[in-house]
């Protein structure tokens, strides 16, 4: 896992580049632009548009592992080579991900929002796997690239910010498995972009300015639904040079419940910074064959992530937001980075 303190040095001199770039953008636009948009544009979940606005955004995003157990909310709990052998035969293994997802959101009232996010994927896999006993280990390299799982969501804000209480926001979610899913390919040579089942998502987010900063935080529950399989599943074993399979016959992803708190600070009337922890903690996945029913070992999953951010406004209605996210538990990705250009219209 990268060094703390190597990627935090990395993202200081990129803030600094990225305010000097922008320090004349800001001077001319300053009279016009809100501290508000500085602070609360980089995040779209505690901040909804108004009746029949509307708003664009491309979302770039990268994320690197470097486990054995591999987790990612947008993607399978585990992949079936991790899902029937646990850790058994995988010496390691490495995954790529990049995510170019486009989102539209409306606002149908004052306190409504409608979004929908279509994500296009590439991901590339490189796993070193035991090969049998006394052998060197052989590795083998996987990439696909397409459409990912699409996403609809409603957001909902029941109450509204006041000098004593904070904005309160509701999140009604649905995730597609549009995205072709681990079952549907040979997993000893191909890869998936989506999970390969559907999930519903309810979340609670609270948001309160105390100016200049903005303070903000929810938690969240989704429910992955269970799938039928009913295929072969082949995958290596510890000191065979032959794969095991075994059919499967359904799978119960385990459910989600996840965490989240934050700050945004206002350096301008153009520039913010914002730091925020993240966590999500999956229960146990269960695997149905043909004479039983068996929960996955290890498929408990706490993955936490530290967010350091920082967001421009390039226009009134343009702002630009950059994040990196380190891991900090083994269950989460080494480092995400991404990339936010919403545009309002």
């Amino acid at each position: 896992m990268i060094q703390i303190t190597r990627c935090t040095s990395l993202l200081f001199c990129l803030t600094v580049i990225l305010f000097t770039s922008f320090s004349s953008i800001a001077q001319e636009n300053q009279s016009t632009i809100r501290p508000e948009q500085a602070l609360t544009q980089f995040e779209r979940d505690y901040v909804l548009l108004g009746q029949w606005e509307f708003e664009f955004e491309e979302n770039i995003s990268y994320t690197y592992y470097s486990a054995n157990q591999i987790f990612l909310e947008s993607f399978a709990i585990l992949d079936p080579v991790f899902l029937t052998l646990g850790r058994f035969g995988i010496e390691s293994a490495k995954r790529h991900i990049f995510v170019n997802t486009f989102f539209l959101r409306v606002g149908l009232l004052d306190n409504l929002q409608f979004e929908i996010g279509v994500p296009f994927v590439y991901r590339y896999d490189m796993v070193a796997v035991a090969a049998g006993t006394g052998q060197t280990q052989r590795n083998r390299s996987m990439d696909r690239s397409g459409i990912g799982d699409v996403a609809f969501s409603f957001s909902l804000q029941p109450i509204k910010e006041t000098s004593t209480r904070p904005a309160m926001v509701i999140n009604l979610g649905y995730k597609t498995r549009t995205g072709v899913g681990p079952f549907e390919i040979d997993t000893q040579t191909q890869v998936p972009t989506g999970s390969g089942y559907d999930s519903l998502r309810i979340g609670l987010n609270l948001i309160k300015s105390v100016d200049p900063a903005v303070i903000y935080g929810g938690f969240g529950y989704i429910y992955n639904i269970p799938v039928e399989v009913n295929r072969v599943i082949s995958s290596p074993q510890q000191g065979q040079s032959t794969p095991q399979s075994i059919y499967l016959k359904g799978l119960d992803p385990g459910d989600s419940f996840s965490f989240n708190i934050g700050m945004a600070y206002a350096l301008s009337y153009m520039v913010s910074v914002n730091f925020q922890y993240l966590q999500t903690y999956t229960l146990l996945t269960r695997i149905y064959r043909e004479e039983r029913a068996d929960f996955v070992p290890n498929s408990i999953l706490n993955s936490a992530l530290f967010k350091v951010g920082a967001g421009i406004s390039a226009g009134k209605n343009i702002p630009i937001n950059f994040g990196v996210y380190f891991g900090l538990t083994d269950d989460a990705p080494d480092y995400m980075i991404d990339l936010r250009i919403p545009v309002k219209f």
